[in-house]
């Protein structure tokens, strides 16, 4: 036998081998566990393989391959392995995609000696295990990961090797347009390629800002979940405490009469003046109509004052229709939260201090916070991109979550740092309802 036809056998060999193995590593179905799987499929499609070969020909063989091999590979891994008929199609469309490669090696190295079919079989076969085993490492895994992906986005990556598949059998396989049709057909494949991939590109944007969405949504809703905690919190103390006087209300009248029967005016008025002192400590500061708003703001103050951080809070707005208050109260707590935080840092209690103004200006609700912060560089605000950013675990949500309620409502809000004070400053359209 020929040693050309020996090498075109071989390569046919290799390409299947290439093509059968991949195919079932970016399905999913492991060498480790199927080995035994993989031998009688690889015997099988090659007993299949050589007899078209032997009897009809290499040109009917390759005519006929998606009939022989790609079809029942698809419907193999699909009903076999129970897996998705998108995952079953894409991963054989992508393994026959990635067998491009090689056969551009094959022909790049015979183009130096005069397009010699003998050095491009040889070249494809020497590339075939080294391609097929950087694919099936660095590859498969990304695509493996398909399977839990939205159709949607599964759809997407379908398309390419869909209509990479199409247009290499009708123009090089079932015709030969592709080498004889002259510029009609290249400039075809042009255009194709060009607006493919501005489908493929707002496709993808498409899903992907549906994706951030829905991200920034549970964002928010993971955020609104912990804020309700803490308000009820804050409401469970501040009843606990009102359930304490009331219950002691009787022993203080108690005591006071006595003092008054013995008189002893000067006990009294001093047993008086400890109870309203104790009294206006655990007193509920109504900053404005809303009381949720309200709950946070004490919550926070109470917090401050417990590590003398001085506060300043002054509400002036009181229209807030236009919002829901599970986002402003998870703004103002994420804000309050970040700015107790960074005061903590600072040793001079004398310099600790907040300070948060909201009022409407202009059919706008304004939102103006300022704190102190420590100057020490591993305290200090980093920005990206003018976001403050924090790469020590668990930090820098907050601050996500304040961006996506001001996303939510199209609002325009800044942070900024100046002689050691941190700001933050947004503004909130109140018409139109932009965030329901």
């Amino acid at each position: 036998m020929d040693i050309s036809v020996i090498l075109n056998i071989t390569n046919y060999i290799f390409v299947l081998i290439f093509g059968i193995v991949v195919s079932l590593c970016l399905a999913d179905i492991s060498w480790k566990k199927y080995s035994s799987f993989y031998i009688i499929t690889l015997i099988l499609f090659a007993l299949i393989q050589a007899v078209f070969y032997l009897v009809l020909g290499e040109t009917v063989l390759y005519k006929c391959y998606p009939l022989l091999i790609h079809i029942p590979l698809i419907l193999l891994i699909c009903f076999s392995f129970h897996k998705n008929i998108l995952i079953s199609v894409t991963s054989v469309l992508a393994a026959y995609l990635l067998c491009t490669p090689r056969k551009w090696f094959g022909t790049l190295a015979a183009s130096f000696f005069d397009g010699n079919t003998l050095v491009s079989d040889t070249v494809s076969i020497l590339v075939t295990i080294p391609l097929m085993i950087l694919v099936i490492k660095y590859m498969s895994p990304y695509i493996i990961r398909l399977k839990y992906e939205s159709k949607k986005a599964l759809l997407l990556f379908f398309m390419l090797p869909l209509a990479y598949y199409i247009l290499e059998y009708a123009f090089t396989v079932y015709t030969d347009l592709l080498y004889t049709g002259g510029a009609v057909v290249i400039d075809f494949m042009d255009s194709f390629i060009v607006v493919f991939y501005f489908i493929l590109s707002m496709l993808s944007l498409k899903f992907s800002d549906e994706k951030n969405k829905a991200e920034r949504e549970n964002l928010l809703l993971t955020t609104a979940t912990s804020q309700a905690a803490k308000e009820i919190e804050q409401l469970s103390f501040s009843q606990k405490q009102s359930s304490i006087y009331r219950h002691d209300l009787r022993h203080h009248m108690n005591f006071i009469k006595n003092c008054i029967e013995n008189n002893e005016t000067s006990q009294a008025l001093s047993y008086i003046d400890e109870i309203c002192t104790g009294l206006e400590n655990s007193r509920f500061i109504r900053y404005c109509s809303n009381e949720a708003i309200n709950l946070i703001l004490s919550s926070y103050a109470d917090k401050a004052a417990a590590q003398n951080i001085t506060v300043n809070f002054n509400v002036t707005a009181s229209n807030f229709d236009s919002f829901k208050i599970a986002d402003l109260c998870s703004l103002l707590a994420n804000a309050l939260e970040n700015a107790l935080n960074a005061c903590t840092h600072i040793s001079e209690a004398e310099q600790r201090y907040i300070n948060l103004k909201i009022y409407e200006k202009n059919e706008q609700l304004c939102i103006n916070i300022a704190n102190s912060y420590c100057s020490s560089p591993k305290y200090a605000p980093v920005f990206k991109d003018g976001i403050p950013v924090s790469y020590r675990p668990g930090h820098g949500i907050g601050v996500q979550s304040m961006i996506s309620v001001m996303e939510k409502y199209h609002g325009l809000y800044g942070f900024f740092t100046d002689d050691r004070e941190f700001r933050f400053q947004a503004t909130i359209n109140m018409t139109g309802n932009l965030g329901m």
